[in-house]
């Protein structure tokens, strides 16, 4: 009886112990996709606090088949998994054998869809790219108003002769247009707000784009936590709209944060912000920020208006640490927004009182106290798929602003602009990106800031030198900025592993104290690799930049995000 008990205790603990996995003979499947089929994941190199991912004796049988399953999804019907077992690890060995191959592949589409089928003649026949591709399919026809289109998508598989013969056919039947549209709101928010906050109105050609687009303009209020737009109606080929919003139940919300840059070094932020002021989605702010080189404080007041419209007001105070001098500065500002997609549009005035303080070279930053009214005006043109880490798409930028010297109301005549725009496109995993910024500011009469003036260098500019830090410099060795600026980047992204990421980069600055800068004599370069590890919140970025022409001029710099 104790020799029973013993071998049950014994056979028990064996059981009860977790095995390392070790995967075998697969050549087309990765490990790392393996893993994800039994819900595991093995730790990067750099991740020396994760375990190795372990497996419990009871759950190897299902193992194995989850293993089988995912390797016929992947088109090998013919792959054989056998497991085996010693006193430390599971080995899974893999046959994959001949996969089934896609022998045909026949399209009968009025629309061109070629481009959305990800599968080929001779590709595996891979059910996951199959079913997406029929998603595909549907989703380009409902892009083209087709709401009521019919399809018909057929798989055949013979094993014997390991081919799948694919068909994909549509009917469009009649283009669709957006019907009535009826909302839901909330005693806080009008009706008629939300409604024109929608990127599309009754009568237009049916879009799912357009639909996408108007869940992101509704969220991007933030008073808003809750949307549905009900567009399953329809009414031949009309499509009735039924909107619905939630307001949020707790409106005020804080906010406080920690972090570096190579910029501008520790940063920390605190703020409270009430996201339903007064109802109708206004929103009231107040906001500190600090770092090494600047601090300030601000509170800011938006207003949404009907027909994507928005007026916002801000009043704030700023001390910054350049090289060789101070700022102090206290400004208001009052702007109205127009904010579409792509396009968004904003005029504005800014009433800004700057007192330059603590120079040490009065000759070149003088201390004063200068009053400067300026109209602002701004057009953003943005079809980049993420902000934070693009694939495709572009950006165009244009900022104008300017002053006239009158008495008591601005002591400067001048006149600033900045154009800036970039390029992205993707091939598979590696992306490729262009930026250009050009700048120029030109004085008539008065004095301007120091501060106005273009300075070069940092994570958003030349990598090759740190922030501001590009260009002639004084007596005492600081910048003494620019009155014109042209910058042009060339980057090239390519995947490393999972979800590490390296970077190519060429920068180039142009600067002088001309208004157009001078292309021959003032021309600073920059090469460097970065990498990245992408995240929720955006990649975390490095990046090592070198002056070709001088090596010993080099930067280091961190940031979370693209550039461009």
């Amino acid at each position: 009886m104790r020799v029973l008990l013993l071998l049950f205790i014994t056979s028990f603990f064996s059981y009860a112990t977790p095995l390392s996995i070790v995967f075998k003979g697969n050549e087309k499947l990765s490990s790392d996709q393996l893993y994800g089929v039994l819900g595991l994941r093995k730790p990067y190199a750099v991740e020396v606090w994760e375990d190795t991912p372990f497996i419990d004796l009871i759950a190897i049988p299902q193992s194995v088949s989850a293993l089988s399953s995912f390797y016929r999804s992947k088109g090998y019907y013919h792959a054989r998994i056998t497991s085996e077992i010693n006193d430390k690890e599971v080995i899974f060995t893999i046959e994959e054998n001949a996969p089934i191959l896609v022998g045909d592949l026949k399209i009968n589409s009025p629309l061109e869809i070629e481009n959305v089928i990800t599968l080929r003649n001779d590709d595996p026949f891979d059910q996951e790219a199959f079913s997406a591709s029929k998603t595909a399919m549907k989703k380009k026809y409902a892009d083209a108003g087709y709401c009521n289109a019919n399809f018909n998508t057929k798989a055949w598989v013979d094993i014997e002769v390991n081919r799948a013969y694919l068909l994909f056919e549509a009917t469009p039947g009649e283009k669709c247009t957006f019907g009535p549209i009826h909302v839901e709101s909330t005693p806080n928010v009008d009706r008629e707000l939300t409604a024109s906050m929608l990127r599309f109105e009754e009568g237009d050609p049916y879009n799912v784009e357009a639909i996408r687009l108007s869940y992101e303009a509704l969220y991007a209020q933030e008073g808003i936590t809750r949307v549905m737009i009900n567009d399953n109606e329809r009414n031949g080929s009309i499509v009735p709209i039924s909107l619905t919003i939630e307001e949020s139940e707790r409106p005020i919300r804080f906010t406080a944060g920690l972090g570096y840059s190579s910029d501008e070094g520790f940063r920390a932020q605190t703020g409270i912000k009430h996201r339903n002021f007064l109802g109708d989605l206004k929103t009231l702010s107040l906001d500190t920020k600090y770092s090494q080189l600047k601090q300030d404080a601000s509170g800011a007041i938006a207003i949404p208006l009907q027909n994507r419209g928005l007026l916002g007001g801000e009043v704030g105070y700023t001390n910054e640490i350049f090289d060789g001098y101070r700022t102090e500065s206290t400004h208001e500002k009052v702007t109205a927004k127009y904010q579409d997609t792509p396009i968004s549009v904003m005029a504005g005035v800014l009433f800004d009182r700057i007192r330059t303080y603590a120079s040490e070279d009065i000759a070149t930053f003088s201390n004063s106290v200068l009053f400067i009214t300026s109209p602002l005006g701004e057009i953003n043109i943005d079809t980049r798929d993420k902000p934070l880490e693009p694939t495709k798409g572009y950006w165009l930028n244009a900022k104008l602003t300017g002053s006239l010297r009158l008495m008591a109301l601005s002591d400067a005549t001048y006149f600033k602009s900045l154009l800036s725009g970039a390029y992205i496109t993707s091939i598979d995993k590696h992306v490729f990106g262009a930026k250009l910024k050009w700048g120029t500011i030109r004085l008539y009469d008065g004095e301007i800031p120091s501060s106005y003036r273009f300075y070069a260098g940092g994570m958003n500019s030349n990598r090759a030198y740190m922030y501001r830090e590009l260009g002639p410099k004084n007596s005492d060795g600081d910048p003494v900025g620019f009155n014109a600026l042209t910058e042009g980047t060339l980057e090239y992204r390519f995947p490393i592993y999972e979800e590490f990421r390296g970077v190519l980069f060429s920068d180039v600055t142009v600067a002088s104290e001309n208004t157009f800068a001078d292309f021959i004599n003032d021309v600073y370069w920059g090469v460097g690799v970065g990498f990245r590890y992408v995240t929720p919140v955006g990649p975390v970025a490095i990046d090592v930049g070198v002056d070709p022409y001088d090596l010993d001029q080099y930067a280091i710099h961190f940031r979370i995000g693209e550039l461009f």
